[in-house]
Protein backbone atom coordinates (compact mmCIF):
# COMPACT_ATOMS: atom_id res chain seq x y z
CA UNK A 1 0.00 0.00 0.00
CA UNK A 2 1.49 3.89 -1.03
CA UNK A 3 0.70 7.01 0.99
CA UNK A 4 -0.14 9.67 -1.75
CA UNK A 5 -0.65 13.14 -0.34
CA UNK A 6 -2.09 15.70 -2.85
CA UNK A 7 -1.28 19.51 -1.62
CA UNK A 8 -4.35 21.74 -2.65
CA UNK A 9 -8.26 20.38 -4.17
CA UNK A 10 -7.91 22.79 -6.98
CA UNK A 11 -8.20 21.75 -10.51
CA UNK A 12 -5.32 19.82 -10.64
CA UNK A 13 -4.95 18.27 -7.40
CA UNK A 14 -8.40 17.05 -7.66
CA UNK A 15 -7.94 15.65 -11.27
CA UNK A 16 -4.66 13.61 -10.54
CA UNK A 17 -6.77 12.22 -7.20
CA UNK A 18 -9.46 10.92 -9.36
CA UNK A 19 -7.41 8.89 -11.26
CA UNK A 20 -5.42 7.95 -8.89
CA UNK A 21 -7.99 7.19 -6.13
CA UNK A 22 -8.37 4.03 -9.27
CA UNK A 23 -5.83 1.94 -7.92
CA UNK A 24 -7.32 0.60 -4.97
CA UNK A 25 -3.52 0.09 -3.36
CA UNK A 26 -2.80 3.40 -2.71
CA UNK A 27 -4.43 5.37 0.05
CA UNK A 28 -4.74 9.14 -0.96
CA UNK A 29 -5.11 12.63 1.40
CA UNK A 30 -5.71 15.57 0.24
CA UNK A 31 -5.01 18.79 1.69
CA UNK A 32 -6.21 22.09 0.90
CA UNK A 33 -5.82 25.44 2.44
CA UNK A 34 -9.07 26.53 1.93
CA UNK A 35 -12.94 25.50 2.99
CA UNK A 36 -15.14 23.59 1.01
CA UNK A 37 -17.87 25.78 -0.16
CA UNK A 38 -21.12 24.80 -2.56
CA UNK A 39 -20.61 26.49 -6.08
CA UNK A 40 -23.65 29.19 -5.78
CA UNK A 41 -21.03 30.54 -2.66
CA UNK A 42 -18.04 30.05 -4.10
CA UNK A 43 -17.48 33.73 -5.61
CA UNK A 44 -16.77 34.31 -1.34
CA UNK A 45 -13.75 32.69 -1.76
CA UNK A 46 -11.55 35.05 -4.45
CA UNK A 47 -8.51 35.30 -3.07
CA UNK A 48 -6.74 38.54 -5.15
CA UNK A 49 -3.17 39.14 -4.82
CA UNK A 50 -3.14 43.10 -5.27
CA UNK A 51 0.30 43.53 -3.68
CA UNK A 52 2.17 43.88 -7.07
CA UNK A 53 1.75 46.29 -10.09
CA UNK A 54 -0.63 43.83 -11.58
CA UNK A 55 -3.80 42.33 -9.72
CA UNK A 56 -4.07 38.56 -9.91
CA UNK A 57 -6.82 37.00 -9.11
CA UNK A 58 -7.08 33.36 -7.81
CA UNK A 59 -9.73 30.86 -5.58
CA UNK A 60 -9.00 28.85 -2.29
CA UNK A 61 -11.71 26.61 -2.02
CA UNK A 62 -11.91 23.41 -2.93
CA UNK A 63 -12.54 23.24 -6.52
CA UNK A 64 -10.61 26.26 -7.36
CA UNK A 65 -10.62 27.78 -10.31
CA UNK A 66 -13.13 25.36 -11.50
CA UNK A 67 -16.12 27.20 -9.59
CA UNK A 68 -15.62 30.56 -10.94
CA UNK A 69 -14.63 30.24 -14.65
CA UNK A 70 -17.11 30.78 -17.39
CA UNK A 71 -17.10 26.92 -17.80
CA UNK A 72 -14.69 27.33 -20.88
CA UNK A 73 -12.87 24.32 -22.37
CA UNK A 74 -10.69 24.99 -25.64
CA UNK A 75 -7.94 22.88 -26.21
CA UNK A 76 -4.83 24.76 -25.86
CA UNK A 77 -0.87 23.79 -26.49
CA UNK A 78 -1.56 20.16 -27.66
CA UNK A 79 1.27 20.68 -30.09
CA UNK A 80 3.76 22.64 -27.53
CA UNK A 81 3.51 19.62 -26.05
CA UNK A 82 4.25 16.97 -28.08
CA UNK A 83 7.74 18.69 -28.62
CA UNK A 84 7.96 17.51 -24.42
CA UNK A 85 7.07 14.02 -25.43
CA UNK A 86 3.69 14.80 -23.78
CA UNK A 87 0.68 13.59 -26.07
CA UNK A 88 -2.71 14.91 -23.86
CA UNK A 89 -4.96 13.90 -26.99
CA UNK A 90 -6.24 10.22 -24.90
CA UNK A 91 -6.94 12.95 -21.79
CA UNK A 92 -9.20 15.63 -24.04
CA UNK A 93 -10.61 13.07 -25.28
CA UNK A 94 -11.54 11.34 -21.96
CA UNK A 95 -13.00 14.86 -20.38
CA UNK A 96 -14.58 15.61 -23.68
CA UNK A 97 -16.78 12.96 -22.58
CA UNK A 98 -17.33 13.58 -18.71
CA UNK A 99 -17.66 16.78 -19.04
CA UNK A 100 -19.96 16.46 -22.08
CA UNK A 101 -18.14 19.79 -23.55
CA UNK A 102 -20.37 21.59 -26.22
CA UNK A 103 -21.79 24.61 -27.95
CA UNK A 104 -24.39 26.28 -26.42
CA UNK A 105 -27.74 25.89 -28.13
CA UNK A 106 -29.32 28.85 -30.06
CA UNK A 107 -31.54 29.35 -26.93
CA UNK A 108 -28.92 29.98 -24.76
CA UNK A 109 -27.58 32.38 -27.56
CA UNK A 110 -28.86 35.74 -25.80
CA UNK A 111 -29.96 39.24 -27.62
CA UNK A 112 -26.75 40.91 -26.58
CA UNK A 113 -24.24 37.88 -28.09
CA UNK A 114 -26.75 38.22 -30.90
CA UNK A 115 -26.27 41.52 -31.13
CA UNK A 116 -22.28 41.85 -30.75
CA UNK A 117 -22.04 38.64 -33.02
CA UNK A 118 -24.41 40.43 -35.87
CA UNK A 119 -22.13 43.96 -35.50
CA UNK A 120 -18.28 41.86 -35.77
CA UNK A 121 -19.87 40.39 -38.92
CA UNK A 122 -20.68 43.57 -40.73
CA UNK A 123 -17.14 44.65 -39.67
CA UNK A 124 -15.66 41.36 -41.40
CA UNK A 125 -14.92 39.70 -38.29
CA UNK A 126 -16.89 36.16 -37.06
CA UNK A 127 -17.66 35.31 -33.91
CA UNK A 128 -17.64 31.57 -32.84
CA UNK A 129 -19.73 29.81 -30.31
CA UNK A 130 -17.25 28.84 -27.38
CA UNK A 131 -17.50 25.37 -26.15
CA UNK A 132 -18.49 24.87 -22.51
CA UNK A 133 -18.86 22.30 -19.68
CA UNK A 134 -22.46 23.54 -19.11
CA UNK A 135 -25.76 21.39 -19.16
CA UNK A 136 -27.84 23.57 -21.25
CA UNK A 137 -31.16 21.55 -19.84
CA UNK A 138 -30.02 23.24 -16.07
CA UNK A 139 -28.73 26.38 -17.25
CA UNK A 140 -31.31 29.05 -16.79
CA UNK A 141 -29.32 31.88 -18.31
CA UNK A 142 -28.72 33.68 -14.98
CA UNK A 143 -24.90 35.47 -15.98
CA UNK A 144 -23.72 33.91 -12.99
CA UNK A 145 -21.00 31.37 -14.52
CA UNK A 146 -17.99 32.98 -12.99
CA UNK A 147 -19.46 34.12 -9.74
CA UNK A 148 -20.29 30.07 -9.10
CA UNK A 149 -22.97 28.20 -10.65
CA UNK A 150 -26.27 28.26 -8.46
CA UNK A 151 -28.55 25.56 -10.08
CA UNK A 152 -25.41 23.15 -10.88
CA UNK A 153 -25.67 23.20 -14.84
CA UNK A 154 -21.88 23.93 -14.77
CA UNK A 155 -19.22 21.50 -14.25
CA UNK A 156 -16.41 21.63 -11.91
CA UNK A 157 -13.68 19.58 -10.03
CA UNK A 158 -16.29 18.70 -7.05
CA UNK A 159 -17.24 15.89 -9.44
CA UNK A 160 -13.57 15.02 -9.88
CA UNK A 161 -13.74 14.78 -6.06
CA UNK A 162 -16.86 12.44 -5.64
CA UNK A 163 -15.25 10.09 -7.60
CA UNK A 164 -12.07 10.10 -5.49
CA UNK A 165 -14.04 10.28 -2.46
CA UNK A 166 -15.95 7.55 -3.43
CA UNK A 167 -12.92 5.41 -4.27
CA UNK A 168 -11.47 6.32 -0.46
CA UNK A 169 -9.68 9.83 -0.64
CA UNK A 170 -9.51 11.22 2.10
CA UNK A 171 -10.02 15.49 2.00
CA UNK A 172 -8.43 17.75 5.09
CA UNK A 173 -9.96 21.53 4.91
CA UNK A 174 -8.43 24.80 6.09
CA UNK A 175 -4.83 23.27 6.67
CA UNK A 176 -2.50 24.99 4.22
CA UNK A 177 0.70 22.91 3.19
CA UNK A 178 4.45 25.21 4.44
CA UNK A 179 6.96 22.88 4.00
CA UNK A 180 8.52 19.66 2.45
CA UNK A 181 9.87 16.96 4.31
CA UNK A 182 13.01 15.42 2.08
CA UNK A 183 15.72 13.61 3.05
CA UNK A 184 18.55 12.12 0.57
CA UNK A 185 16.23 13.61 -2.44
CA UNK A 186 13.54 11.51 -1.86
CA UNK A 187 10.40 13.17 -0.26
CA UNK A 188 8.64 11.98 2.62
CA UNK A 189 5.93 14.06 3.64
CA UNK A 190 4.56 18.10 4.80
CA UNK A 191 4.01 19.98 7.55
CA UNK A 192 1.33 22.34 7.41
CA UNK A 193 0.47 24.91 9.23
CA UNK A 194 -1.36 23.26 11.79
CA UNK A 195 1.61 22.17 13.21
CA UNK A 196 0.62 18.72 12.29
CA UNK A 197 3.08 16.61 9.91
CA UNK A 198 2.06 13.97 7.36
CA UNK A 199 3.73 11.07 5.82
CA UNK A 200 3.89 9.60 2.34
CA UNK A 201 5.11 7.77 0.06
CA UNK A 202 4.45 10.17 -3.18
CA UNK A 203 3.83 13.92 -2.66
CA UNK A 204 2.04 15.92 -5.71
CA UNK A 205 1.62 19.87 -5.10
CA UNK A 206 -1.18 21.35 -6.94
CA UNK A 207 -1.40 24.43 -4.82
CA UNK A 208 -1.08 26.85 -7.59
CA UNK A 209 0.61 29.07 -9.15
CA UNK A 210 2.28 31.35 -6.67
CA UNK A 211 1.93 28.67 -3.55
CA UNK A 212 3.60 25.43 -5.53
CA UNK A 213 6.59 27.13 -6.70
CA UNK A 214 7.07 28.48 -3.18
CA UNK A 215 7.14 25.29 -1.58
CA UNK A 216 9.63 24.21 -4.27
CA UNK A 217 12.18 26.73 -3.55
CA UNK A 218 11.59 25.97 0.13
CA UNK A 219 12.63 22.57 -1.00
CA UNK A 220 15.68 23.69 -2.82
CA UNK A 221 14.41 23.80 -5.94
CA UNK A 222 14.61 27.12 -7.81
CA UNK A 223 11.04 26.96 -9.49
CA UNK A 224 8.96 30.61 -9.82
CA UNK A 225 12.07 32.07 -12.01
CA UNK A 226 8.86 32.18 -14.28
CA UNK A 227 5.45 33.05 -14.09
CA UNK A 228 2.57 33.64 -16.47
CA UNK A 229 -0.98 34.79 -15.90
CA UNK A 230 -3.56 35.72 -18.82
CA UNK A 231 -3.85 39.79 -18.63
CA UNK A 232 -7.00 40.93 -19.69
CA UNK A 233 -9.88 43.96 -19.53
CA UNK A 234 -13.44 44.60 -19.61
CA UNK A 235 -14.22 47.31 -22.14
CA UNK A 236 -17.74 48.27 -22.51
CA UNK A 237 -20.10 51.23 -23.03
CA UNK A 238 -23.75 52.47 -22.02
CA UNK A 239 -26.95 50.12 -24.10
CA UNK A 240 -30.38 51.16 -22.08
CA UNK A 241 -31.83 47.76 -20.59
CA UNK A 242 -29.00 45.60 -22.23
CA UNK A 243 -28.88 42.96 -19.22
CA UNK A 244 -25.72 41.50 -20.76
CA UNK A 245 -25.21 40.32 -17.17
CA UNK A 246 -27.74 38.02 -17.09
CA UNK A 247 -26.40 36.18 -19.95
CA UNK A 248 -24.13 33.25 -20.35
CA UNK A 249 -20.45 34.65 -19.44
CA UNK A 250 -17.97 34.08 -22.83
CA UNK A 251 -20.41 32.16 -25.08
CA UNK A 252 -19.21 33.79 -28.31
CA UNK A 253 -15.59 34.60 -29.12
CA UNK A 254 -13.35 36.26 -31.65
CA UNK A 255 -9.58 34.57 -31.94
CA UNK A 256 -7.12 36.88 -33.81
CA UNK A 257 -3.75 36.71 -33.39
CA UNK A 258 -2.41 37.00 -29.87
CA UNK A 259 -5.90 38.28 -28.93
CA UNK A 260 -9.20 37.13 -27.69
CA UNK A 261 -12.44 39.04 -28.11
CA UNK A 262 -15.43 37.49 -25.49
CA UNK A 263 -18.59 38.66 -24.49
CA UNK A 264 -18.49 39.22 -20.76
CA UNK A 265 -19.57 41.59 -18.37
CA UNK A 266 -17.53 43.27 -15.32
CA UNK A 267 -19.26 45.33 -12.27
CA UNK A 268 -16.13 47.33 -12.27
CA UNK A 269 -17.09 48.96 -15.49
CA UNK A 270 -20.35 50.67 -13.86
CA UNK A 271 -18.95 53.67 -11.75
CA UNK A 272 -16.84 54.28 -15.34
CA UNK A 273 -19.79 54.46 -17.39
CA UNK A 274 -21.94 55.98 -14.56
CA UNK A 275 -19.70 59.63 -15.14
CA UNK A 276 -20.99 59.95 -19.19
CA UNK A 277 -24.62 58.57 -17.96
CA UNK A 278 -25.21 58.92 -14.19
CA UNK A 279 -28.57 56.88 -14.42
CA UNK A 280 -26.76 53.77 -15.88
CA UNK A 281 -27.35 50.29 -14.26
CA UNK A 282 -25.40 47.22 -14.40
CA UNK A 283 -28.46 46.22 -16.80
CA UNK A 284 -27.73 48.93 -18.94
CA UNK A 285 -23.51 47.48 -20.01
CA UNK A 286 -22.53 46.04 -23.14
CA UNK A 287 -19.23 44.84 -23.10
CA UNK A 288 -16.33 42.71 -24.06
CA UNK A 289 -13.34 40.72 -22.92
CA UNK A 290 -10.27 41.42 -23.89
CA UNK A 291 -7.38 38.71 -23.33
CA UNK A 292 -3.73 38.18 -24.24
CA UNK A 293 -1.52 35.41 -23.90
CA UNK A 294 1.50 36.96 -21.58
CA UNK A 295 4.75 36.58 -21.42
CA UNK A 296 7.11 34.30 -18.75
CA UNK A 297 8.49 37.39 -17.07
CA UNK A 298 7.20 37.37 -13.53
CA UNK A 299 8.88 35.60 -10.62
CA UNK A 300 7.79 33.83 -7.70
CA UNK A 301 9.96 33.81 -4.36
CA UNK A 302 9.22 33.53 -0.45
CA UNK A 303 7.01 36.56 0.22
CA UNK A 304 7.07 38.30 -2.93
CA UNK A 305 5.28 38.21 -6.10
CA UNK A 306 6.54 40.23 -9.21
CA UNK A 307 3.94 40.44 -11.96
CA UNK A 308 3.66 43.51 -14.70
CA UNK A 309 2.30 44.49 -18.01
CA UNK A 310 5.06 44.91 -20.42
CA UNK A 311 5.03 47.35 -23.78
CA UNK A 312 3.97 44.05 -25.76
CA UNK A 313 1.38 43.24 -23.53
CA UNK A 314 0.03 46.67 -23.18
CA UNK A 315 0.49 47.31 -27.29
CA UNK A 316 -1.77 44.12 -28.11
CA UNK A 317 -4.31 44.96 -25.40
CA UNK A 318 -4.54 48.46 -26.65
CA UNK A 319 -4.85 46.89 -30.42
CA UNK A 320 -7.96 44.28 -28.92
CA UNK A 321 -9.43 47.57 -27.21
CA UNK A 322 -9.54 49.41 -30.17
CA UNK A 323 -11.64 46.40 -31.98
CA UNK A 324 -14.02 45.39 -29.83
CA UNK A 325 -14.75 49.30 -29.22
CA UNK A 326 -15.84 49.06 -32.81
CA UNK A 327 -17.69 46.29 -32.49
CA UNK A 328 -19.42 47.85 -29.65
CA UNK A 329 -20.28 51.14 -31.37
CA UNK A 330 -21.39 49.36 -34.44
CA UNK A 331 -23.82 47.38 -32.00
CA UNK A 332 -25.41 50.32 -30.58
CA UNK A 333 -23.29 51.52 -27.73
CA UNK A 334 -22.81 55.21 -27.03
CA UNK A 335 -19.34 55.76 -28.27
CA UNK A 336 -18.46 58.32 -25.35
CA UNK A 337 -19.72 55.74 -22.61
CA UNK A 338 -16.68 53.53 -23.98
CA UNK A 339 -14.73 52.72 -21.11
CA UNK A 340 -12.31 49.82 -19.69
CA UNK A 341 -11.60 48.22 -16.30
CA UNK A 342 -8.00 48.03 -14.70
CA UNK A 343 -5.87 45.22 -16.06
CA UNK A 344 -6.03 42.09 -13.97
CA UNK A 345 -4.37 38.45 -13.98
CA UNK A 346 -6.29 35.38 -14.11
CA UNK A 347 -4.69 32.06 -14.57
CA UNK A 348 -1.50 32.00 -12.33
CA UNK A 349 0.66 29.63 -14.11
CA UNK A 350 4.22 28.23 -15.40
CA UNK A 351 5.94 28.65 -12.32
CA UNK A 352 7.27 25.50 -12.36
CA UNK A 353 7.14 24.63 -15.88
CA UNK A 354 8.02 21.39 -17.82
CA UNK A 355 11.70 21.12 -19.45
CA UNK A 356 12.75 23.50 -16.53
CA UNK A 357 11.32 22.32 -13.31
CA UNK A 358 9.07 18.91 -14.28
CA UNK A 359 10.28 15.95 -16.63
CA UNK A 360 7.60 14.60 -18.98
CA UNK A 361 6.11 12.72 -16.10
CA UNK A 362 5.78 16.27 -13.83
CA UNK A 363 8.52 14.69 -11.71
CA UNK A 364 10.91 17.23 -10.11
CA UNK A 365 14.44 16.71 -9.46
CA UNK A 366 13.57 15.00 -5.97
CA UNK A 367 12.00 11.70 -5.83
CA UNK A 368 8.47 11.14 -5.90
CA UNK A 369 7.40 14.96 -5.76
CA UNK A 370 5.45 15.64 -9.02
CA UNK A 371 3.81 18.59 -9.41
CA UNK A 372 -0.31 18.44 -10.52
CA UNK A 373 -1.29 21.94 -11.72
CA UNK A 374 -0.90 24.78 -13.94
CA UNK A 375 2.28 25.53 -12.94
CA UNK A 376 4.00 23.24 -15.58
CA UNK A 377 2.84 24.91 -18.62
CA UNK A 378 5.55 25.55 -20.33
CA UNK A 379 3.88 28.84 -21.58
CA UNK A 380 0.71 30.87 -21.54
CA UNK A 381 -1.75 29.27 -24.06
CA UNK A 382 -3.63 33.01 -24.87
CA UNK A 383 -6.75 30.64 -24.06
CA UNK A 384 -8.54 29.30 -21.58
CA UNK A 385 -5.92 26.70 -19.82
CA UNK A 386 -8.52 24.55 -17.83
CA UNK A 387 -8.88 21.69 -20.28
CA UNK A 388 -5.13 21.41 -21.05
CA UNK A 389 -4.42 21.34 -16.89
CA UNK A 390 -7.23 18.76 -16.85
CA UNK A 391 -5.38 16.61 -18.77
CA UNK A 392 -1.89 16.91 -17.73
CA UNK A 393 -3.35 16.80 -14.16
CA UNK A 394 -5.62 13.48 -15.37
CA UNK A 395 -2.40 11.94 -17.20
CA UNK A 396 -0.28 11.95 -14.35
CA UNK A 397 -2.65 10.87 -12.30
CA UNK A 398 -2.73 7.84 -14.09
CA UNK A 399 0.82 7.25 -14.64
CA UNK A 400 0.80 7.67 -10.90
CA UNK A 401 -2.03 4.74 -10.55
CA UNK A 402 0.06 2.91 -13.04
CA UNK A 403 3.58 3.68 -11.52
CA UNK A 404 1.99 2.50 -7.78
Amino acid sequence: MSDVIIVGAGTGGLSVARELSKNPDVNITIIEKGPKTTPGESYKFYDPWDKNELELIKTTCVGGSSLVIAGNYVPALVDELKEFDIDITPQLKQLEEEIQIQTMPKSHEGKINKLLADAARELGLEMQPMPKGINPEKCIICGKCAWGCPNGAKWSSLEDLKVAQSNGAKLITDEGVINLIVEDNKIKGVVTDKANTYYADVVVLAAGGIVTPKLLRIAGIKAGETLAVDPFVTIGGYYKGAQQDNEIQMNKFIKLPHIVIASHTSQFLLPKIQETHPDATSDDIISFMVKVPDNTKGYVYANEVVKGIDFEDASLIARGCGIAASILVKAGADIESISSTHVRGAHLISSARIGDIVDSNLETEIENLYVGDGCVLPEAPGLPPIYTILALSRRLGQYLAQKL
